[in-house]
C-alpha cells in the first residue's frame, strides 16, 4: 500500500498533521473571517512543501503540476471555518476565541487535506493536483467564490469529505445522485399597524395572519413534493418523486417594534410579525416552487388582513450531486484500501456548499466515519477525531493516483 506512513500514529508526518489540527483548532475563525487559518495553513505548506501556492484573498490553493502536463487535473477541497459555538470539552488545545470553536471539524479536513499536499509534493503523482482551502462554507457562500477554481485551472474532477458521527469509525460513505440538500433560510415579515390594546380596531394586528401562514406549510410542502411516494413522520415533511421536501420553522412572533425586539408593552396592540423557516430538498427545484408558493400565499394572507409582507433570504446552499462514476472511484478506493462502505437509502438532510462545484465540473463528497458513539457535529461536546487524517489522506492518495 503506497500511502503506509499515515497508518502508524507515531509518524513524523502524522504527527505534523495533529500539531496541525490542534493549533488551527485553537484559532477558530467564523465565516468570512479566516484571516489567521489561511496564514497558519499557508505557512506551513510553505515550509513543508515546494509547491505553488496561490493566495486568492479570503481563500487559497495550492497546485501540483506535473512536467509535461498531468494525465487528469484533479482537485480536493477542505473548507476552513469554525462555528459560533463555546467550547465545551476541556481540551489542551481549546480555542482561544471566547464563543467561537470547530464543532465541525473543519480544522480536521484542513490538516488532512494540507498532509496529502504535502504527501504529493514528497512522493509525486501522475495527475496535476490542485488542494483547495475554502472559507465560509457554514454559511453557504465560500463555495460559490472559489469554483473560480474550476474554470481557472480546467479541473476534470473535484473531491470533497466530511467526517460523520454515527457511522463506523474509518468507514466511507458516498451517495449516488444527491449526498446532500439544496436549502435556505427564509424571512417573511408581516408589517400593519399598531394601536392601543383596547382599540384594536384602529391598528392591523398580524397575529392572525402569521398563525394562517403557520397552519399552512404542511399543505405547502406536500404541494412541492408532488404525489406522495412514503408516509412521513412529520407534517413538514413529504416524500415525492424527485425526493424529500422539507420545512421548519426557526423563528416565529408579533411584536410592537419594527425591529422584531421583545418589548412586551401591554397597553399596544402589535403592528409587526415575523416568520423565519428553513426549507430543504433533495431537487432544488422542488424547493424553489415552495419558495414561489410561500411567497404567494404571504401575498394572499397579506392583502386579506390589510398588511403588507416582504422577504429576505439567508445562507443558501445549492443541492450537492455526486456523478456517478466519480462516486464509484470512491467506493473502489475504499474498498482497495480495506475501508469499510457504508451505504444510505437517501441524502444526508443537512446542506453542503460543494454543490457549486459539481454544478459546473464532475465530482464526489463522501463521508468518513468517526464512530457510532461520537459526539454529534454542531455540539460543545464535539471534536474531531484526529485517527481521521490518516485514513482521509490515504483516501485522496488513492483518488488521486498517486
Amino acid at each position: 500500500m503506497h500511502n503506509t506512513r499515515f497508518d502508524r500514529p507515531d509518524s513524523e508526518a502524522f504527527a505534523s498533521a495533529v500539531e496541525l489540527r490542534h493549533t488551527l483548532h485553537k484559532n477558530a475563525e467564523l465565516s468570512g473571517h479566516e484571516e489567521k487559518t489561511k496564514r497558519i495553513l499557508i505557512a506551513y505548506l510553505s515550509a513543508r512543501t515546494s509547491l505553488e501556492i496561490n493566495d486568492m484573498g479570503a481563500w487559497f490553493y495550492a497546485a501540483y503540476r506535473v512536467k509535461g502536463g498531468g494525465k487528469k487535473r484533479l482537485a480536493f477541497r477542505a473548507d476552513m471555518d469554525a462555528l459560533p459555538i463555546d467550547e465545551g470539552a476541556a481540551l489542551e488545545y481549546a480555542s482561544m476565541t471566547r464563543g467561537v470553536s470547530h464543532k465541525c471539524g473543519h480544522d480536521g479536513h484542513c490538516a488532512s487535506l494540507a498532509t496529502f499536499a504535502e504527501y504529493v509534493d514528497k512522493n509525486g503523482c501522475e495527475n496535476d493536483v490542485f488542494f483547495l482551502f475554502q472559507h465560509a462554507e457554514e454559511n453557504g457562500s465560500g463555495a460559490a467564490v472559489c469554483r473560480e477554481l474550476i474554470e481557472l485551472e480546467h479541473i476534470d474532477e473535484i473531491y470533497g469529505y466530511h467526517n460523520m458521527p454515527g457511522f463506523r469509525l474509518g468507514s466511507v460513505a458516498v451517495h449516488s445522485g444527491c449526498a446532500a440538500c439544496a436549502s435556505t433560510g427564509i424571512i417573511i415579515a408581516l408589517t400593519g399597524k399598531n394601536s392601543h390594546a383596547s382599540q384594536p380596531e384602529n391598528g392591523s394586528n398580524p397575529a392572525f395572519a402569521l398563525a394562517e401562514l403557520v397552519l399552512a406549510l404542511p399543505q405547502l410542502v406536500r404541494a412541492a413534493a408532488g404525489e406522495s411516494q412514503l408516509d412521513s413522520p412529520n407534517p413538514m415533511m413529504a416524500f415525492g418523486a424527485r425526493g424529500m421536501v422539507m420545512c421548519t420553522v426557526v423563528g416565529a412572533g408579533v411584536s410592537n417594534r419594527e425591529d422584531g425586539e421583545k418589548a412586551d408593552a401591554f397597553g399596544t396592540s402589535a403592528g409587526f410579525a415575523r416568520l423565519a423557516l428553513t426549507i430543504r430538498a433533495e431537487d432544488e427545484s422542488c424547493m424553489r416552487t415552495l419558495e414561489k408558493s410561500l411567497i404567494e400565499i404571504a401575498e394572499l394572507v397579506c392583502t386579506r388582513h390589510g398588511l403588507v409582507s416582504s422577504v429576505s433570504y439567508s445562507d443558501p446552499f445549492p443541492e450537492t450531486r455526486n456523478d456517478e462514476a466519480c462516486a464509484e472511484r470512491v467506493r473502489a478506493a475504499a474498498a482497495e484500501l480495506g475501508m469499510p462502505l457504508v451505504e444510505w437509502n437517501e441524502p444526508f438532510r443537512s446542506s453542503e456548499d460543494f454543490g457549486y462545484y459539481t454544478k459546473i465540473a464532475k465530482g464526489a463528497f463522501f463521508y468518513i466515519g468517526c464512530g457510532e458513539f461520537h459526539a454529534p457535529l454542531h455540539t460543545a461536546e464535539y471534536d474531531y477525531s484526529d485517527d481521521l487524517i490518516g485514513n482521509a489522506v490515504r483516501l485522496f492518495a488513492e483518488l488521486a493516483g498517486c
